[in-house]
């Protein structure tokens, strides 16, 4: 795993040669740097001009940088395949005691007819647990599109299932999908998942608590906010763009006849009559 302050020293004193950008393992960058300085360095012995220094302030720059990087954005620009294992192992561990939590709190309470219930439930549930134990070794292997699709066929077995639910929401924070992210994890409360401290500690939803939605999910109680449906247009508001002048016209005399009907110029069923012949 590379370390920050080795790469910020590297830069500082042996920057002009690429030192640390090879210890990053960006190699056709330290190539660049070398190339540059001996390109650099032949310009200023012809030249007589300090050309020489534009490596070492370069160097200078990358080491100044690097001091002032925060750790979490310098391991997520050079370490993120190293870190993704760590959250990997992480999750796979936190999963493993999760399954046997859920074994003790979902074990049936016996009855008379507990041996029939309890070997039909375990027969319903060999799909889910068979795509969910494939689900979480793809994970642990980092193929985070095939995990959610063998956690898809588990829920296929058990739709309310809130540990598969919740498993859904930690691959989608690792390819960075939030709007499935969040939908996930809002089927899985609502479902009975009720370890709110694992959404705000595990290393699988580090990408969602980052998100501006996942904040706006927390303070609306952990459920996504409805979105109002688009308002309707109002066929009788004369003053919008969308009616038509024949549309208008039919109007008027709609409410021509209703005045008419007010003032007692005609009968109750004439104006019934004259809307009809209006509106067909």
């Amino acid at each position: 795993m590379k370390n920050k302050i080795v790469a910020a020293f590297l830069a500082l004193f042996a920057g002009m040669f690429g030192v640390h950008r090879f210890y990053l393992q960006r190699w056709w960058q330290g190539v660049m740097y070398i190339a540059l300085f001996f390109i650099t360095m032949m310009i200023s012995i012809e030249e007589h001009a300090p050309v020489v220094m534009i490596p070492v302030v370069l160097g200078l720059i990358d080491a100044l940088l690097f001091f002032v990087m925060p750790q979490e954005d310098f391991d997520e620009k050079y370490n993120k395949k190293r870190m993704q294992e760590q959250r990997t192992v992480r999750y796979s561990e936190e999963e493993e005691v999760e399954e046997d939590a859920n074994t003790l709190m979902e074990r049936p309470i016996k009855t008379a007819k507990a041996p029939q219930a309890n070997k039909s439930g375990k027969k319903e549930n060999k799909k889910e647990d068979f795509f969910k134990r494939i689900g979480i070794e793809q994970f642990r292997n980092l193929e985070f599109e095939n995990a959610i699709d063998s956690f898809l066929k588990a829920l296929e077995d058990n739709l309310t299932s809130p540990s598969v639910h919740f498993n859904l929401a930690c691959c989608y924070s690792m390819i960075e999908n939030t709007e499935r992210a969040l939908q996930s994890l809002e089927k899985a409360i609502e479902n009975g998942f009720s370890d709110i401290s694992k959404i705000h500690s595990h290393q699988a939803l580090s990408f969602l608590r980052k998100q501006p939605e996942f904040q706006t999910f927390v303070a609306n109680g952990y459920h996504l906010v409805k979105q109002l449906p688009e308002p309707q247009p109002n066929l009788l508001d004369t003053s919008g763009p969308a009616l038509s002048n024949a549309t208008k016209d039919v109007l008027d005399e709609v409410l021509h006849l209703g005045d008419l009907r007010e003032k007692g110029l005609i009968s109750e069923e004439e104006f019934v009559a004259q809307k009809r012949k209006l509106l067909s």
